[in-house]
């Protein structure tokens, strides 16, 4: 009885051993660890465009993933894409709406856009997180120029 609970034992095991660590046509996670991790460097050295290429691979693969939205968001806006940086925090915060860097970034954009309505909005839900970036958001709604 011994060796035929052994022989189970070791067919299951070699069954569990065999199988894909995830399911079939999914994205391994690892790669859009590697790919954030990548868009950050590229971010850090002023590479925008490939940042944001990295960035969108990243959300092909895990489309919750909000700081990949967050960081889409971070390096249009720096290309000077205001408008589709938006689109890129709003879906950030569709899918944490407390992601304050999220926040701050999208208000700066707004600021970018000349919308000092919206900025004022997202500032005043920084405030409301008690998040201190809701001062540097401040500096920038208060340095846009007058309409």
């Amino acid at each position: 009885m011994k060796i035929l609970s052994f022989v189970a034992l070791t067919f299951v095991m070699s069954l569990a051993l065999a199988a894909p660590s995830h399911p079939a046509g999914d994205p391994k996670p690892e790669m859009a660890g590697q790919n954030y991790a990548q868009g950050e460097e590229e971010a850090r050295q002023g590479k925008w465009a490939e940042a944001a290429a990295l960035f969108r691979k990243v959300i092909e693969e895990d489309d919750q993933h909000y700081k990949a939205f967050n960081m889409l968001g971070y390096s249009l806006r720096k290309m000077g894409k205001a408008k589709e940086a938006i689109a890129a925090y709003n879906k950030a915060l569709s899918i944490k709406p407390d992601y304050a860097p999220a926040l701050e970034y999208r208000g700066v954009a707004h600021v970018m856009a000349g919308n000092k309505a919206a900025a004022l909005a997202d500032m005043q839900k920084l405030k409301s997180l008690g998040s201190p970036l809701a001062e540097d958001l401040g500096k920038k709604i208060a340095a846009m120029p007058a309409n």
